[in-house]
């Protein structure tokens, strides 16, 4: 086993549960080759530095470890499959897939004792992403809550951003190509998604999400006209009936094109992805394997 890392993850705590990680890996007859991942050699560069095989590879950290081993295994054309323990902040990707969160050595047994699952992974214009896509209000806090802070106050660091940017919402007006079908007007928040939830909150648990399906949602929320539509979709979202606002739009897509009339930030897993003018989501089938319980 290749035991890929990121020390600082976790609140800082990763690296001190390394020895229990290491010795039940051995207990459970792995070789473990352990390496940290550092500023300027993340887990993509020791993963397409490597020249061993492994049985699996289990990488410790975020969504953007998990999203550099991905794209690492993707790159080199093996199918080895991965092992994750989540220590982000969020962790909307482990929580969908039913990986534990909050329990480093439940993590570890799911590994041990789990199976590789076939898992679908976007491809943005050109780059790789594990669980969304996304462009409009509040994606940007993802990015902008700095790492010191996320470290130290764990998932609140996402939603200070939030409050300073809810008096400053917009419309971003796009036209949004998804298998044929073309939608256009100003959307409050949009992009392409694989995740039951985004942000820590489970609101897309009941669009028809598959891992494994070939498919990424679509999801398209049309910016609020009045304060009755505001009301509305909050009132949506906090009874997760999300899928049943009039102001939501779904399909179930593989290739989903955005063009917008000024450069657009996105979000790519919880980073930044570019300010684009043009951006396509396709659908890599089965791109990588999963180990989960």
């Amino acid at each position: 086993m290749l035991l890929i890392v990121n020390p600082i993850s976790g609140k800082g705590k990763a690296g001190k549960y390394l020895p229990d990680m290491e010795k039940r890996f051995k207990e459970a007859d792995y070789e473990v080759k352990t390496v940290l991942t550092e500023k300027e050699r993340n887990a993509y560069h020791i993963l397409c530095e490597e020249t061993e095989s492994f049985d699996v590879i289990t990488c410790v950290g975020g969504d953007g470890t998990l999203k550099e081993t991905a794209t690492a295994i993707i790159e080199k054309g093996i199918d080895t499959p991965i092992g994750y323990v989540p220590m982000g902040s969020t962790n909307d990707f482990a929580r969908s897939m039913n990986i534990p969160r909050g329990n480093v050595m439940a993590a570890v047994e799911n590994i041990i004792k789990g199976n590789p699952k076939p898992v679908d992974i976007g491809r943005f214009n050109g780059e790789n992403f594990i669980y969304i896509a996304s462009f409009g209000n509040f994606t940007s806090s993802s990015y902008t809550a700095s790492q010191k802070l996320k470290n130290a106050i764990g998932r609140t660091a996402y939603y200070l951003p939030i409050v300073k940017e809810f008096f400053h919402m917009k419309g971003f007006h796009a036209r949004v190509e998804a298998d044929g079908e073309t939608f256009e007007d100003d959307w409050f928040v949009g992009g392409a998604t694989n995740s039951y939830g985004v942000g820590g909150m489970p609101v897309l648990h009941n669009i028809g999400v598959e891992f494994d399906d070939g498919l990424h949602e679509l999801v398209l929320v049309r910016m609020f006209k009045n304060i009755g539509e505001a009301l509305s979709f909050i009132k949506a979202m906090a009874t997760k009936d999300f899928i049943n606002s009039p102001l939501v739009t779904i399909r179930h897509c593989d290739d989903i094109k955005f063009y917008f009339d000024t450069p657009t930030d996105f979000t790519l897993d919880g980073e930044f992805g570019g300010s684009l003018t043009y951006a396509e989501a396709k659908t890599l089938k089965h791109a990588v394997k999963i180990i989960v319980a």
